[in-house]
């Protein structure tokens, strides 16, 4: 039976599934992604369920197992980042293996991120996978407009009661797939382009002197594209702008040489965040923290997690 929920989304309600394993497979930048993929881990391993987990870097080409797939990716562009789109390319054909694929943004479920995940469900289905399930995850803004703290908090507080929920909707059976609006289908074509853009921006990342030759980012590129070669940096063509870099060198020593503006000024480091979290006690009203119209996206998925006041 298909019923329709409040913004048009199929939701079938199947039988409930019988699996016994999952592959969590994944690309991540500054760490939202991989903090999702720990809530999926966390949430699968409490209902006995063995989890393979495999992050997407460099020239890694994961072998594909599992009764389940769970496909997670940040939003770039209202798309899946580069690093998915060549796994998918590379992947043998399978027949029918269900999947679940989950994008994660700092704006929520609202236009013109819609149609993020239709590329990636076609490449799927393409390669004979059953997409039972498609989510949209949100985390704390690392690009144009950051979170305040108390809404950073907010967020990863719900982070996992959301995931929760939606494996526990997976194991019973429901199929959760929604309609894009059509303008976002377009923005999502045009957002290849971003392909070319992380080229032409990661070739002009500058080193300031800030720099004591620690070797961190040459290590933690997660596309390889920053070489260090007789004390000088070299980066590549393979960028995709997931600015890991330029957050997370322990110097502050890499910055943007183009599209500064995209770089929130007061920087962006979950671990932070979190190890403050455990001094909150009090959150504001959602009303309060999501009241810049903005974030809408945010607000809806707030009041999904039911964790906080309206």
């Amino acid at each position: 039976m298909v019923h329709l929920d409040k913004i048009g989304n199929s939701i079938d309600c199947e039988g409930k599934m019988d699996f016994k394993s999952a592959n969590l497979v994944y690309f991540t930048g500054t760490g939202g992604t991989a903090r999702v993929a720990d809530a999926f881990e966390r949430s699968f391993k409490e209902r006995s369920i063995t989890v393979q987990r495999t992050e997407l870097k460099g020239g890694t080409i994961p072998v594909v197992f599992g009764d389940v797939l769970v496909l997670l990716f940040p939003v770039y562009a209202f798309n899946a980042p580069k690093p998915i789109v060549e796994w998918l390319e590379k992947i043998p054909p399978v027949e029918g293996r269900p999947a679940v694929v989950v994008s994660v943004s700092g704006g929520g479920e609202i236009s013109p991120n819609t149609a993020c995940r239709t590329a990636t469900i076609r490449h799927l289905e393409k390669k004979g996978y059953n997409v039972i399930y498609e989510k949209m995850v949100v985390m704390p803004s690392n690009f144009l407009v950051g979170f305040d703290e108390s809404l950073c908090a907010m967020v990863l507080h719900a982070t996992p009661v959301i995931v929760d929920k939606v494996v526990v909707e997976i194991m019973a059976g429901k199929r959760h797939r929604t309609a894009p609006y059509g303008i976002d289908r377009i923005a999502s074509k045009l957002g290849y382009f971003e392909v070319l853009g992380g080229s032409f921006f990661g070739r002009r990342l500058k080193v300031n002197d800030k720099c004591v030759d620690c070797g961190w980012c040459e290590k933690l590129c997660p596309r390889d594209n920053i070489k260090i070669i007789d004390g000088k940096h070299i980066f590549g063509n393979d960028c995709v702008i997931c600015l890991r870099c330029v957050y997370g060198c322990p110097q502050g020593a890499i910055e943007p040489g183009f599209g500064k503006f995209v770089v929130l000024p007061e920087g962006y480091n979950l671990s932070k965040v979190e190890n403050r979290m455990d001094h909150l006690t009090v959150y504001p009203r959602i009303s309060q923290a999501t009241s810049h119209a903005s974030l809408r996206g945010v607000r809806d998925y707030l009041i999904e997690s039911n964790c906080f006041k309206l």
